[in-house]
Formats: structure tokens, sequence, C-alpha cells
């Protein structure tokens, strides 16, 4: 039984060790007001003073020109299927087909 012993110490000490570092968690969790609410400390009431300064802005580049608008390139395709006349126009025209088995024979 010796054998068996030694390893429920370990599990023992184990725990011991796991319920220590919770312990020393859940102390560092409390929160400031529960620590401070013993002792009560006035703080004064004092208006927030306006302190103006002064900036200078310096521009670190020219601003360039707006650019000039680029012409839009002409797009001849998007012309000639978009223009319902000249599809028309320049379409192939059906041919009759004759069918050979009709007719005669």
């Amino acid at each position: 039984m010796k054998q068996a012993k030694f390893p429920l110490e370990m599990i023992g000490f184990l725990m011991g060790l796991l319920l220590l570092v919770g312990v020393v968690a859940l102390a560092g969790c409390q929160s400031a007001e529960s620590e401070a609410s013993d002792d009560v400390v006035e703080v004064a009431d004092v208006e927030p003073v306006l302190v103006e300064t002064a900036t200078a802005v310096t521009p670190t580049e020219e601003p360039s020109a707006e650019p000039a608008e680029e012409p839009v390139p002409v797009d001849n395709c998007l012309d000639c299927h978009t223009n319902k006349d000249l599809l028309i126009q320049t379409a192939n025209p059906e041919e009759e087909v004759i069918s050979e088995n009709e007719g005669e024979g």
C-alpha cells in the first residue's frame, strides 16, 4: 500500500496549490472601492481652468492644382452596339431556306 499512498499525496498537494492560487487571484481582483470604504476622504470641487495655447500650423507641402479632366476615350464597340438603328441596318437578313422535302415527288 505504500505505492498507492504517493499518488494521493501528490493529488492533495496539487489541490492545495490550486486552492492557494485561486485565493490569491480573487484577492487581486478586489476593487479599490471595497478597500477604501473604511477611509472616507473628501475631495474639493475645483472648477477646471481653461488654458489657451497657441499652435502654429505649418503646411508641409503646397496643395497641388486640381488635375485637368481627362477626355473619356471613345468606345466604338459600345457606341455601335447601343445604336438600335445602326444594328438594324447592318444586321444580316435571314435567307429563306428552301426545303427539299416539299413539293412534287
